[in-house]
């Protein structure tokens, strides 16, 4: 069963970023398990082989013993023993028959099953690239939801035992990685936790003496950050002082600016202020205040749609400014269940645009998507028709008035740095320039539903740094918003990001649907701020 499902996933499976979706770690897992079974064949074939040397090490000495111990007297240096007609024909037994033997045995290489199997999976095999990626998947989650570093290392992640913990050599390697990152007061907590583990493991794994070299340099490239007059200390991760020497006044006043007093939310707030915000929504934090929570509301509604006549929407609304509602039960489980498996063999490491309309591999966002269209599926043209009865915008693929869906599956420590979802409004004439003519044609993204096409144990929210809003996936609900205003300008308070999957599996279906077709459907305002 195992070599059936590698043979249908390596065809889908790319070089490298296997970190990134969790279905390609399933993947990984299953490769693993086969490559566990065919090393536990070749133990058994090389113990085989062993007692076999052994047997012909055993016929030898028993045949010799009571020469070796003098029980027997032998003439001359012992070269006479051959005239012993008993001692000669187990000699010549011995070479004849036991040593080919031997010789069969050890002529098959039992190597070549599990040379074989990596081989013919290495698309699978992750590099030194996906080792690095996973670390700061790592780094992330710490960073994120301030986990408890001595949790994290006996295999506790946000009160969820894992079942397994890190090793000195590991603690070590987060380190590592957090340093390159920039993540200096990270980097210093990994190798204090590496320190601890070090000398519990009795040096096992990573010795005291190497920890402490790299420690060193951590704590002076991070004191270092505070003599510096070219940067905003605030803006880097410390500890807010330096660990050894003093800190002047000033210094330490741009310090302190690093933990904010109060919560600042709309457009007018700093990139620095959006990213405590995204980090506080990710850990489930309220940032608006009671009276603004107290007008949030959960509801029935028929948008006056047969449809929906005996089964209403159940709406709940999550932010007002701007309006972000989630709908409830629109999939059913099996749907759900479905949608993955369509996209499954599909996934590749999601890319963004670049200069000149190129697109790059993402290092904002880590997940790996799909790009599935209503003709790929019966159930893909259902759903595109659910969409069009619940937002009232048409999603017409042929005609561009909406994209073909996006698939994601996040993976470890997946997600999506705060960004808006509209390609056009924002962009400069010599931007347009590359943009293509049907892109173009069918104008920008008037709207997002996505669908929760699996519910995330830990982490993993769509939340609004600006708005204060957050939603959390649940399997067969959808998140609605108009990411432009009426009047074709871009909603800027629609800035959201994926939180990371701290633990489970989280899987999206994007509908990014476009202006044209919405004329009769949204109507225009001539006020741009509406």
């Amino acid at each position: 069963m195992i070599q059936y499902v590698l043979v249908l996933l390596l065809a889908s499976v790319v070089q490298s970023d296997i970190f990134s979706s969790t279905a390609h770690l399933q993947n990984l897992l299953h490769l693993e398990r086969h490559l566990v079974t065919t090393l536990h064949d070749y133990v058994d074939r090389t113990e085989v082989k062993l007692n076999e040397v052994k047997r012909y090490l055993n016929l030898f000495y028993d045949s010799y013993q009571e020469v070796l111990e003098e029980k027997v007297p032998v003439p001359g240096n012992g070269e006479d023993m051959v005239a012993n007609p008993l001692q000669a024909y187990q000699l010549v037994k011995r070479l004849s028959v036991d040593w080919n033997t031997i010789r069969r045995a050890m002529s098959t290489d039992d190597w070549l099953p599990i040379r074989k199997l990596t081989k013919d999976y290495r698309q699978l095999m992750p590099g030194k690239e996906d080792l690095q990626g996973a670390a700061l998947a790592l780094v992330r989650l710490q960073d994120t939801y301030k986990l408890n570093m001595t949790d994290v290392a006996r295999g506790n992640i946000l009160g969820v035992p894992q079942g397994t913990s890190l090793t000195a050599r590991d603690l070590l390697f987060l380190g590592k990685q957090s340093f390159n990152a920039g993540y200096y007061a990270h980097a210093i907590r990994w190798l204090d936790e590496a320190m601890t583990k070090a000398r519990l493991e009795g040096n096992t794994t990573a010795g005291v003496t190497e920890i402490l070299a790299f420690q060193a340099s951590a704590v002076d490239m991070h004191d270092k950050l505070f003599e510096r007059t070219d940067i905003d200390v605030s803006d880097y991760d410390t500890f807010g002082y330096p660990l050894n020497g003093t800190l002047s006044a000033h210094r330490a006043a741009l310090a302190s600016t690093r933990t904010r007093k109060t919560v600042k939310l709309g457009n007018g707030v700093s990139v620095h202020d959006e990213q405590l915000n995204y980090m506080a929504l990710c850990r489930g934090e309220t940032l608006l205040n009671p009276v603004q929570e107290s007008k949030l509301k959960c509801y029935h509604e028929t948008r006056k749609h047969p449809f929906f006549l005996l089964q209403p929407l159940r709406v709940e609304v999550r932010s007002l400014e701007p309006l972000v509602v989630q709908f409830h039960n629109l999939l059913t489980e099996g749907q759900t269940d479905l949608l993955r498996q369509i996209a499954e063999p599909k996934l590749a490491r999601s890319m963004v645009q670049a200069d000149k309309g190129s697109e790059v591999v993402s290092v904002s966002r880590t997940s790996q998507n799909a790009w599935v269209g209503p003709k790929d599926h019966p159930l893909m043209a259902r759903v595109y028709k659910l969409v069009e009865s619940v937002t009232g915008l048409s999603t017409d693929v042929d005609e561009g008035h909406a994209e073909i869906v996006q698939i994601a599956n996040y993976g470890m420590g997946g997600h999506y740095t705060p960004h808006f979802d509209y390609l056009l409004v924002d962009k400069e004439p010599e931007e347009i320039q590359y943009v293509h003519p049907k892109e173009l044609d069918a104008g920008d993204r008037t709207a997002t539903l996505m669908f929760y096409l699996s519910d995330v144990t830990r982490g993993g929210a769509t939340v609004f740094p600006k708005a204060g809003g957050s939603v959390w996936p649940k399997q067969g609900s959808a998140v609605f918003w108009y990411n432009l205003k009426k009047s074709g300008g871009p909603d800027t308070l629609t800035l959201h990001g994926a939180c990371p999957v701290a633990i489970g599996s989280k899987w999206v279906a994007n509908f990014w649907i476009r202006e044209k077709g919405q004329i009769f459907r949204r109507r225009c305002e001539l006020d741009p701020e509406l």
